[in-house]
């Protein structure tokens, strides 16, 4: 594992804690220069499409395309003015406007024709969204690989099954990757559709008319969003902010995912469980003081990004209720919220990906659990076959009575089953052996898995029946 994706993230304002809580490539994909190059591109863009309309000068376009560059801008001086304008995107095209002006004068005249400020933000907004996505996703399917190739390897590896944290009935490791593979799997494809529907341009002028633009204003939005490889809604979206919101519910869903695999991992990671074991090296998971300590570090990072994940998609869906045809305050809680999520959500998959590619899974400790208490678990087992006979509920109590009496004695539940006159008038001895095997007690785990394995390659394509 590379540790340079979390090294060097940060913009400088927490740096200490970006490394822990975000990825290199979401937060490039995040940064000032990246909301620089968005909103800038959105502006060549704009001024390419007008001017293949014959709505501005052809060499007014390329004056503006030529001039869009990042570095151009003070960035100190941009943020003191944004904190005057009450947005970015004020100061943003005075800069590049006279930035424009000094190539040439009459180009300038035309940056952010017939534009407003929430249609350059909005529409850089959702670009970096679309690439901060792209990276998470990477991470997301190295994860789901390695999910898929445990769930094939350990298909028939048992263990105990566990509910309410205690044992339950035999289940298999390769039924729990198929879980946790399904959860995340089936998150990132929720994602990907809430980004596309979100991916449409943003324009419609001052209060979503476009009326500066006489009558041409949807024209201009078709080239515009073709040029940014962006859909076309049906009108501006200035305070219609479901499909950003739905992008975030989407992002806390999947730290939810992420979350249920760190937890899982973490119990079986427990010294008294070690089903599993965490990564190891040089800096990875010791304590400052226990020279033995060998900690799950990537599964803190996700617990606590699932922790704080519900709180920013609140505000998100808060933010949804913006006033008539621009917003007051709502719009403005989006800009550190949802940039936020996505560091976050970054941070969980890439360490949950390098968690569960470099873990050691321990097969022996998975069958050495299974005999914990002493065949107890078995007991559904022999109550669905004494069940034949007796009925479901007398054969649910007899099994009572047996498991308490054999904690009583602290002997195997095996042995009582083998003295008890009601059961042996049931069960031979070699009855008894075959139900007390927790492998033969698996129910559809292998289907399962296969089913599993079988929706993921299909990539979603396959319905709930």
């Amino acid at each position: 594992m590379s540790d340079a994706r979390f090294e060097t993230a940060g913009t400088g304002s927490d740096i200490l804690l970006d490394g822990m809580f975000t990825t290199q490539a979401v937060s490039a994909a995040l940064d000032d220069q990246a909301r620089l190059r968005t909103m800038m591109a959105f502006e060549v863009a704009l001024a390419e499409a007008e001017a293949a309309l014959d709505i501005i000068p052809v060499q007014a376009a390329r004056h503006i395309a030529f001039c869009a560059r990042p570095e151009g801008i003070n960035v100190p001086a941009l943020a003191a003015a944004a904190a005057r304008a009450g947005n970015i995107a004020i100061p943003f095209v005075a800069a590049f406007t006279a930035m424009v002006a000094r190539e040439n004068s009459e180009a300038a005249r035309y940056v952010h024709w017939g534009a407003t400020s929430q249609d350059v933000i909005d529409t850089a907004t959702i670009l970096q969204l679309q690439e901060a996505v792209m990276a998470i996703r990477a991470d997301l399917q190295r994860l789901e690989q390695t999910l898929a190739g445990i769930t094939k390897d350990h298909i028939g590896t048992v263990l105990p099954g566990r509910t309410w944290l205690q044992h339950a009935v035999p289940t298999t490791f390769g039924l729990k990757a198929a879980g946790w593979l399904t959860a995340v799997t089936r998150a990132r494809w929720h994602l990907e559709a809430a980004v596309a529907q979100a991916s449409c341009v943003q324009f419609g002028g001052a209060a979503g008319t476009l009326a500066s633009l006489d009558g041409r204003g949807i024209e201009v939005a078709a080239e515009l969003a073709r040029r940014l490889k962006l859909g076309v809604p049906p009108l501006p979206w200035h305070t219609l902010r479901s499909d950003l919101a739905a992008c975030g519910s989407a992002l806390g869903i999947l730290c939810g995912a992420l979350g249920k695999l760190a937890r899982d991992l973490s119990l079986m990671m427990q010294t008294e469980i070690a089903e599993t074991l965490p990564p190891g090296g040089k800096g990875q998971g010791g304590s400052s003081t226990m020279p033995h300590k060998r900690n799950p570090v990537g599964c803190a990072i996700a617990l606590s990004v699932a922790t704080q994940a519900p709180g920013l998609v609140a505000t998100l869906l808060s933010a949804m209720v913006q006033e008539h045809e621009r917003g007051l305050g709502g719009w403005h809680a989006e800009w550190q919220t949802l940039p936020a999520l996505l560091r976050l959500t970054s941070a969980s998959a890439a360490q949950m990906a390098d968690t569960v590619e470099a873990m050691e899974i321990c097969p022996d400790a998975m069958r050495n659990d299974l005999g914990k208490t002493r065949g107890l678990m078995m007991a559904e087992a022999v109550s669905m076959e004494l069940a034949n006979r007796l009925g479901r509920e007398a054969a649910h109590h007899l099994l009572q009575q047996l498991t308490r009496t054999a904690v009583k004695r602290n002997v195997t539940l095996d042995t009582v089953l083998r003295e008890d006159d009601r059961v042996t008038a049931i069960l031979s001895p070699d009855d008894i052996s075959r139900l007390m095997n927790p492998a033969g007690y698996l129910g559809n785990a292998r289907a399962f898995c296969i089913r599993a394995l079988e929706a993921w390659r299909n990539g979603g394509n396959e319905e709930c029946s």
